[in-house]
């Protein structure tokens, strides 16, 4: 009868395992953008593909629409620039690269983007290596490289300061930014709290519409961050705090 019990329980916990991830479905796979930008990708057979170079976004959907690889030797030096689906990636156990199903000189003998014309699309060639049902329904995408991002102050609509973007939580299986995670308080970095302010709830734009003032706008006052707690650094959560949704919809923030 316990072997019976004990069969049972290792089916329920391989259904559970397998099934987790999966594209519109299961747990999301999220890491913070630093894990992600800069680090070197190989293929399954452990050749050197390139690097990935940034993340274009889609705002205000906070989508992913694709991937920028180099396939620079070295981080910095040379290399040709590519789109491909941020989904068609996984990150080694490890931790120390990311891996995708293509051949070692798969990009060898194809045209890549220039740096200063990035594309608002994916090439059908390499859109068939991310997850189905993922595709941005977007004709004209408004693209941001996820990069130009960090430091980008953080204000209430008042234009009271809050905090500034110390980084992303990118939820990788589904293509999207999670949340934005705002350093508050502190001087100079030291002492300040971590929070992650769901992409939804905010919103990018200039309070006073003067493009270098662009600023992410969020329905909130400085006591809504004084007594709460954050994250630690070394912790980045899955998700965004949810109490941040409430008011999303009066921020003038898209809502999902």
């Amino acid at each position: 009868m316990k072997m019976v019990v004990s069969l049972f329980t290792m089916a329920v916990l391989f259904v559970a395992v397998t099934t987790d991830g999966v594209a519109g479905g299961g747990n999301p796979v999220v890491h913070k953008q630093a894990d992600l930008l800069g680090k070197a990708i190989q293929n399954k057979n452990g050749d050197h593909v390139g690097y990935l170079e940034d993340l274009a976004i889609d705002n205000p959907s906070g989508r992913i629409v694709y991937a920028v690889v180099s396939t620079k030797n070295s981080l910095g030096l040379g290399g040709k620039l590519y789109a491909l689906p941020l989904s068609a990636f996984s990150m080694a156990s490890d931790y120390k690269h990311l891996i995708i199903d293509v051949k070692k000189n798969e990009f060898e003998n194809v045209e890549g983007f220039d740096n200063n014309r990035w594309p608002t699309k994916i090439d059908e060639r390499w859109a068939k290596l991310g997850k189905k049902g993922l595709e941005l329904k977007i004709k004209e995408p408004t693209l941001l490289r996820l990069s130009s991002l960090n430091g980008t102050a953080v204000k209430n609509d008042s234009g009271e300061s809050l905090g500034k973007v110390s980084g992303f939580g990118v939820d990788c299986s589904h293509d999207k930014i999670t949340y934005v995670a705002m350093n508050y308080g502190g001087v100079a970095g030291i002492g300040s709290k971590h929070f992650a302010i769901p992409w939804e709830a905010m919103n990018l734009k200039s309070l006073n519409l003067k493009v270098q003032d662009r600023a992410f706008v969020l329905n909130a006052t400085k006591q809504d961050f004084e007594n709460a707690s954050g994250f630690e650094n070394n912790s980045w959560p899955v998700r965004g705090e949810e109490r941040f949704l409430k008011n999303a919809k009066k921020s003038g923030a898209p809502s999902k």
